[in-house]
């Protein structure tokens, strides 16, 4: 049974003989190029026999599209570079800020990977694109992960704001063509502002909702497996998404030192939806635990898979990170999940 008809099953609501699986990272040193990433995800994937590839590129690409000057690491375990300068510094770069098309050479060199693993997997292994929502674009090409500046612009300067999201839109519709031409099976879209503490409701509802779901809807009946990625351990939003076209969330479930008032457990938004949940690792702890040893790593995971089955009635999850895995483990405990996996198969 190949991995596209083990997700199709899951989508169908069939029990799996054994759970569906993922992972991803970062990939630093070869993120920006597209005949060594394809390599790596390609190996990564056939040895932890993953069941999609959600392409892991480089985190910064769009601000590198937008001329972002950023000093890359050749450091394995930090993915995300140093900006010397970034494309957004005032109100008069968001006002003015324009629209890409896929002559582009970042988007050029993404559009490339997405085409080359397609071509590999022939189907039998479902490719996932990453994109981020517009304003998480926007914090991207003002600050990176802060934020604060993104939001001041925002709060002060709304329509420049909106010019600014509107271009951000138009090139990510772009981008998406040109990815669904080359034979995507659909997209893994990381939000990091569907958050309550973040954002009031009406800020939500101007500058976040409208352009996240003119994202959701270009793909509707063009691709069959979308992720939303809700990017965050507390305060979380899923409700203005449970009916969008999107097949499976994604989010961090069991974040480490979080209340279980504040964060979304996966008995809580089971109830909520039919949707897959993928989900179940805290990706910050679990391949630490003591020390990274072996045994103590499969012993975590398989607590973590046990949980994950129960709260959600064992139906609908594949069990994966809540983001991306981590940079500073050994990568060969990753196996474990495959090895975890297989284990649940009836004797």
């Amino acid at each position: 049974m190949s991995a596209t008809s083990r997700i199709k099953a899951l989508l169908a609501g069939e029990q799996l003989a054994r759970p569906a699986i993922a992972g991803w990272l970062h990939l630093p040193l070869v993120d920006r190029s597209p005949e060594a990433f394809i390599r790596e995800t390609i190996r990564l994937t056939d040895e932890n026999q993953w069941d999609f590839v959600k392409v892991m590129s480089n985190g910064h690409y769009l601000a590198e599209a937008y001329g972002a000057d950023i000093q890359f690491s050749d450091d394995p375990t930090q993915w995300s570079g140093v900006f010397r300068r970034y494309p957004v510094a005032s109100v008069g770069d968001l006002a003015t800020l324009p629209v890409l098309g896929v002559d582009n050479p970042v988007l050029a060199r993404e559009i490339a990977i997405v085409r080359g693993l397609v071509a590999h997997y022939r189907g039998e292994v479902p490719i996932i694109a990453t994109l981020f929502t517009p304003l998480t674009w926007l914090q991207e090409l003002t600050q990176s992960t802060r934020p604060e500046p993104i939001l001041a612009f925002l709060r002060q300067h709304p329509d420049a704001v909106r010019h600014a999201l509107d271009a951000v839109l138009q090139t990510n519709l772009n981008f998406l063509d040109a990815l669904l031409e080359a034979g995507i099976d659909g997209i893994f879209l990381a939000t990091q502002f569907a958050r309550s503490d973040l954002l009031s409701a009406e800020e939500f509802h101007a500058f976040s909702l409208p352009y996240d779901e003119a994202l959701l809807n270009h793909v509707k009946d063009k691709t069959w497996f979308n992720i939303l990625h809700v990017h965050g351990e507390h305060h979380l939003l899923f409700e203005p998404y449970l009916n969008y076209p999107v097949q499976a969330f994604n989010w961090e479930n069991v974040p480490h030192g979080v209340s279980d008032d504040l964060r979304t457990g996966v008995a809580d938004l089971r109830a909520r939806t039919d949707k897959l949940l993928i989900t179940g690792i805290d990706q910050h702890q679990d391949f630490h635990v003591g020390g990274g040893d072996r045994e103590a790593v499969k012993a975590r995971l398989a607590q973590r898979l046990t949980q994950l089955r129960e709260e959600s009635g064992d139906r609908g999850i594949i069990f994966a990170p809540g983001c991306a895995l981590p940079l500073d483990s050994d990568k060969r405990l990753f196996g474990l999940l495959a090895q975890l996996s297989l284990a649940q198969v009836p004797r």
